[in-house]
């Protein structure tokens, strides 16, 4: 991309911004260049806008980015189709906003004003000559008409009553390691050990796979061993502590430092919130499943077509 060279090319955003990209730039002398190509950036061949005698192809390298078919009027208003792929590397992802100005979770007005996701996602759905695309969009007068428009289809995982069947038998046999864990609360209070890290978004605890060994040793022996239990135990105290870390890291006004700094923390006491043991039974309960593998979800879950923006998911969307 030599330099992220797509925040400075031009707008291609519909069939008659393609047409006026297309006029103002010359043929290039090349055997390389078809008569009906254009540049987009000086002689760049893999940034450029191609001529049909019913639309325009806006294409990066060998992908058909966009396809802007020419404008109808349809009882006195302007019918416009555009046709998109998305893409899953940076330089698409940059192509597709910084020239085309969509986005995977691209948002649209319909005509009454209200926002909707017209998503562009990276796996193809249909056809149009030939070319595979993600996205078929009908505008009238400059506003989507979702009743004649397309996307490929998209879901979210959700848990079925067999994943929710399995999470409680599994629990069930740690009943008895967690109200230990529970009665041994104040002794993980009295040793945790607060930090940043712990606390800032996304930071966490220990990684070790001795956490997981010991789980998976409880879910399956009868007894489990003896070190193994203390494993348990000990990710029990870490899970104290990143919980802990993260109520101080919210809080205003806590001392949190990192912990290699050595500095002194504000003591777990000056929590406007204490770790109760309905608290770590849930955080317990969540690193156990996570380490046996049935935080998963197996349930796809549709989501509907050119949702309002408040209804859309901004995690776990599949396609």
């Amino acid at each position: 991309m030599f330099g992220n060279t797509t925040r400075h090319l031009s707008w291609v955003r519909n069939y008659t911004e393609a047409t006026s990209v297309f006029n103002k730039r010359g043929a290039v002398r090349s055997k390389k260049w078809a008569e009906n190509e254009r540049p987009l950036y000086k002689t760049y061949h893999h940034y450029r806008v191609v001529k049909h005698p019913e639309y325009y192809d806006v294409v990066l390298y060998s992908t058909v980015m966009a396809r802007y078919h020419e404008p109808t009027m349809v009882d006195g208003k302007k019918h416009e189709r555009r046709l998109y792929m998305g893409g899953n590397s940076i330089t698409s992802k940059d192509f597709m906003y910084h020239v085309l100005g969509v986005s995977r979770s691209h948002t649209t007005e319909l005509a009454d004003g209200t926002k909707v996701v017209a998503p562009i996602y990276n796996r193809s759905s249909l056809h149009n000559d030939g070319v595979s695309f993600s996205a078929d969009f009908i505008f009238v007068d400059g506003f989507l008409d979702p009743a004649h428009s397309v996307h490929t289809p998209h879901y979210r995982m959700v848990s079925g009553n067999d994943d929710k069947a399995a999470r409680a038998e599994i629990l069930k046999r740690f009943d008895n390691f967690i109200m230990l864990a529970q009665m041994r609360l104040p002794e993980f209070v009295a040793s945790a050990e607060l930090s940043n890290g712990k606390g800032r978004p996304w930071g966490s605890g220990m990684q070790t796979y001795h956490y997981r060994e010991a789980v998976e040793a409880i879910a399956h022996y009868d007894p489990p061993p003896q070190s193994m239990v203390d494993d348990f135990f000990e990710m029990c105290q870490d899970a104290v502590n990143v919980l802990a870390s993260k109520r101080a890291y919210d809080q205003k006004g806590f001392t949190l430092d990192y912990a290699w700094r050595n500095n002194q923390n504000d003591s777990i006491d000056k929590l406007d919130k204490p770790i109760t043991a309905e608290d770590l039974r849930k955080t317990v309960s969540t690193r156990i499943l996570k380490a046996l593998d049935l935080d998963k979800k197996s349930v796809k879950q549709t989501i509907p077509q050119f949702v309002v923006e408040k209804d859309y998911p901004r995690s776990n969307v599949h396609w």
